[in-house]
């Protein structure tokens, strides 16, 4: 059975709906009025999860979540979040900055990867010779992509035995996403104490609206434009249903693809395309918008409305993803994560102090900070820890984040097959993941050769008057 057919009743959907609103709610209330989550910018759906955590079945058992019901959202929320993203797009910019950011983020995604399978190598030929191999795989999954990912990911396969897969790459993206905002506020103090900022140049660029997480009435920005005619139909409800039968188109193609391939003798491949509907859903989306630009209606889409409607998505994903983390299964697996996730952190900190002020020819701080909240969490952690060294976003480094996470995307793609290659082709064995693992590290180096060749990278630093 797939996440689609699952069966959730009704009841259970609208409570846990309300559940994670309350929590979301007292998330926004802590970081209001709590300096602890305001000197290291801790977002309110990371502090939501956790209360959800705590209040949940895990520990002190007050609230009836269902961890298979919170899989599911995070499951489906990923392809709504894709789903946006793929609507609002209205161009694609390519130049060094994007290029030279995707190239950037897929090294670190592939480091993590070599890191993550070196320690399961490790443990496997040591002291736990029982640990599924794949667990090294949902390391750069859940630290460089997010939860949406991992889950999907992990729960395909725990068909192929293993145990808590969805649990395990929950909890990679939760460990990534406390690296993300504690690490990241450290190396922002640093870097504005180094004066290595270019914009903001003193502790106090970090106002008090961006600590608290509350924007006053007079600072108020505009969330999006209304495109219909409100006496019509409510131009929010559009967006959400062009969203929703995007949607349905989807799950129709994933559908119909997986019983072509029964039908044609590959039906092992077929919980594969499943766990990859997200990427299905923005080729969708990609393509429902680019019918809406060629027939000239794509002034139906508001740009900023479908922001708001993915950055919603995302913390409704966040909130329950946290929620979802077993703590049995997490004390399974204990040393594992914590090898992976603290040498993780320390490559990706060493690999983006290297790119960034060897790949971009501006902005190399604020790039170098950007870059590690995306590598650790997701873009959206990226960009709030972006605005920390760029309150207003007047560098190009948001956008560049945005069109090169576009770029990335499609780099990243023979590295998503990779990772299905030793249940697929080896019958998830050892050395399936041995042939991985040395192809990881082929692409790593034919896209290091090919940002050589083309003369985006220098591997002298050229500024070395800027860094320590």
């Amino acid at each position: 059975m797939n996440a689609w057919e699952l069966t959730l009743d009704l009841k259970n959907v609208v409570l846990d709906f309300a559940w994670l609103s309350g929590f979301l709610i007292l998330g926004t209330i802590l970081r209001r009025y709590g300096k602890f989550f305001q000197k290291f910018l801790i977002p309110n759906n990371i502090i939501a999860g956790f209360i959800g955590l705590i209040l949940g079945p895990e520990i002190f058992k007050l609230i009836p979540l269902n961890g298979d019901r919170l899989g599911m959202y995070v499951y489906h929320l990923l392809a709504i979040t894709f789903v946006a993203i793929g609507l609002r797009q209205q161009k694609t910019h390519w130049g060094r900055g994007p290029l030279s950011k995707a190239i950037a983020n897929l090294s670190g995604i592939l480091i993590q990867g070599v890191i993550g399978l070196m320690v399961t190598f490790l443990f496997i030929y040591t002291i736990k010779p029982d640990l599924f191999p794949a667990t090294g795989l949902l390391l750069p999954l859940g630290f460089g992509n997010g939860p949406g990912l991992a889950y999907a990911l992990g729960n395909s396969w725990e068909q192929y035995g293993f145990v808590g897969g969805g649990d395990v790459g929950l909890t990679f993206a939760a460990l990534g996403y406390l690296a993300a905002y504690f690490i990241g506020i450290i190396l922002i103090y640093r870097g504005i104490k180094n004066r290595e900022t270019r914009l903001v140049k003193g502790l106090d660029g970090i106002t008090r609206d961006m600590r608290r997480g509350v924007v006053k009435e007079e600072k108020l920005r505009v969330a999006g434009y209304l495109t219909l005619s409100t006496e019509a139909i409510e131009p929010l409800a559009f967006q959400i249903a062009t969203i929703g039968i995007v949607y349905l188109l989807t799950y129709w193609v994933v559908w119909n693809l997986t019983h072509f391939m029964e039908r044609m003798g590959a039906g092992g491949f077929v919980p594969t395309v499943w766990s990859f509907h997200f990427l299905i859903a923005l080729l969708v989306a990609l393509f429902t918008r680019k019918i809406l630009d060629f027939t000239k209606k794509s002034y139906l889409i508001d740009r900023g409305l479908m922001n708001r409607l993915a950055g919603v998505s995302v913390d409704y994903l966040v909130v329950a993803a946290i929620c979802a983390i077993s703590l049995k299964i997490v004390w399974m697996y204990w040393a594992p994560i914590l090898i992976m996730s603290v040498a993780a952190a320390f490559a990706t900190y060493f690999l983006l102090r290297y790119v960034c002020w060897r790949a971009f020819d501006d902005y190399h701080f604020e790039r170098f900070i950007a870059l590690w909240g995306e590598l650790t969490g997701t873009l959206n952690s990226a960009l709030v820890l972006l605005r920390a060294t760029d309150p207003e976003f007047k560098t190009p480094v948001a956008e560049d984040m945005v069109y090169g996470s576009g770029i990335g995307l499609f780099l990243g793609l023979p590295v998503l097959v990779l990772l299905t290659v030793p249940m697929n082709f080896f019958n998830n064995e050892l050395r399936g993941y041995w042939i991985v693992f040395g192809l990881i590290i082929a692409y790593l180096l034919i896209i290091w050769g090919v940002w050589r060749l083309i003369g985006y990278i220098k591997f002298k630093n050229p500024y070395p008057k800027t860094v320590e």
